[in-house]
């Protein structure tokens, strides 16, 4: 196995360990890693919905750990391969993969939340595009510095 593909491999990892652990929140504050195998689950589950509550922070807080994760698996695995469309399919391969995978560790796999993953992964897509088309991560970042700057000196000269 080539060394390269170590943080994908660690960063897919630690996804499926987040996403299977039978308790998301004792994982996240109490580290505790705890797994419940379900042999024969309800595929149906995936399609439920109405577990959707935009109203919670805890869900909003997760959705958003679903994005972001699967954005930077986007970025690495884009790196890795040296390939953005192969890396945005293998991406949304693995996002239906973990929710179908949920199912059988008494988890909530969902359809909704492959959405999210591929969204996270799309708005990785064109944060990377972005970057290339100003320069690399070096110069975007020293022009989004700039703009900062002069933005608050304008604002202090008011």
């Amino acid at each position: 196995m080539k060394a390269k593909y170590i943080p994908v491999i660690f960063w897919g990892l630690c996804i499926l360990l987040a996403t299977n652990n039978y308790n998301f929140q004792a994982l996240l504050f109490s580290q505790e890693i705890n797994f419940h195998i379900r042999v024969f689950p309800n595929f149906s589950d995936l399609f439920i919905t109405n577990d959707i509550h935009l109203n919670s922070k805890t869900y909003v807080f997760q959705k958003v750990g679903h994005a972001l994760s699967f954005g930077i698996l986007f970025l690495i695995m884009a790196k890795t391969v040296n390939h953005k469309t192969k890396a945005i399919i293998l991406c949304g391969l693995f996002a239906f993969f973990t929710e179908f995978l949920q199912l059988f560790f008494e988890r909530s796999g969902r359809i909704s939340d492959v959405i999210i993953d591929i969204g996270g992964v799309y708005l990785a897509y064109r944060l990377s595009i972005h970057v290339e088309e100003r320069g690399g991560i070096t110069e975007t970042f020293w022009k989004t510095v700039q703009k900062i700057a002069s933005a608050l000196t304008n604002e202090n000269s008011r």
